[in-house]
């Protein structure tokens, strides 16, 4: 009768435990989306953003918005968690919370930050085991790259996030930590912004040996054909990565993608 007893009570426990983890998730960023669906909580997700395009399943999901989000839909969801970055939504975050809507936080600004913030959503979500999974998946290959290029000499690396004007990720970005991680170092590295804006004088100073370039941003044969570009090594040398612009600028699960990428293009 005893172990009949505990087996209930056992049972009521998870029970509660597991509703009181979110049913209806919102989220206010492509990146964040991108982890949930990565922690298999997709089926949870009730709103993203416009932007939201990975995985597919996630342009089906209702839109709250695009830069801004709409705070009547956002209601209307009813949501039991919204989760937002701190920096890029403050004035957003402040008006849900006005409005008591469950808004949790995460502002990863470094892979470790980004690491941080997955775990975190798994926590918050009942996801713990499959976060603590996925980074350690993350970890694992990065920890491969790094090994890699312990001994080879760093070569430098521009990568353009404006074309113009000319801006590139400094120090204080995470794609800083992908260059070093993928056996680079930052040809800007020295600037203390995030994303600061390069004049000429200093573009043919660093003259990088690789130039890593958002898809779309500007189009090869223009930037070939640029008599300002043609006097860089990395021109010369047809050393220019096109990449996927989402899995370089959102501080989610695919970030290891991009850094694979890149490891491959500058030690091939």
């Amino acid at each position: 009768m005893r172990k009949s007893s505990a087996a209930i009570l056992l049972l009521l426990l998870l029970a509660v435990s597991a509703s009181a983890f979110p049913k209806r998730i919102i989220s206010t960023m492509p990146s964040i989306t991108e982890t949930l669906f990565a922690l298999g909580l997709g089926g949870s997700v009730v709103g993203v953003t416009q932007n939201d395009d990975y995985p597919p399943e996630a342009k089906k999901i209702e839109k709250i918005g695009r830069e801004t989000v709409n705070l009547e839909k956002v209601i209307y969801l009813m949501p039991d968690l919204v989760i937002m970055l701190e920096d890029a939504q403050r004035r957003d975050v402040e008006n849900l919370k006005k409005h008591n809507l469950p808004v949790i936080t995460i502002n990863p600004h470094n892979i470790k930050e980004t690491l941080d913030s997955i775990m975190e959503i798994g926590r918050v979500c009942g996801a713990t085991a499959e976060a603590t999974k996925l980074t350690g998946d993350m970890e694992k290959r990065m920890s491969t790259m790094e090994a890699d290029i312990f001994f080879k000499n760093k070569q430098s690396v521009l990568v353009v996030v404006g074309y113009k004007p000319l801006m590139a990720a400094g120090n204080n970005s995470f794609i800083n930590d992908m260059i070093n991680i993928a056996g680079g170092y930052n040809a800007v590295g020295f600037a203390r912004a995030p994303y600061p804006e390069i004049n000429l004088e200093v573009l043919y100073r660093i003259d990088p040996q690789f130039i890593i370039i958002p898809d779309g941003l500007v189009p090869r044969e223009a930037l070939f054909n640029d008599p300002v570009w043609q006097k860089l090594t990395a021109v010369k040398n047809d050393r220019i990565l096109f990449i996927d612009p989402d899995i370089i600028s959102r501080p989610g699960p695919r970030i290891v993608d991009a850094i694979e990428k890149i490891h491959g293009f500058i030690n091939r």
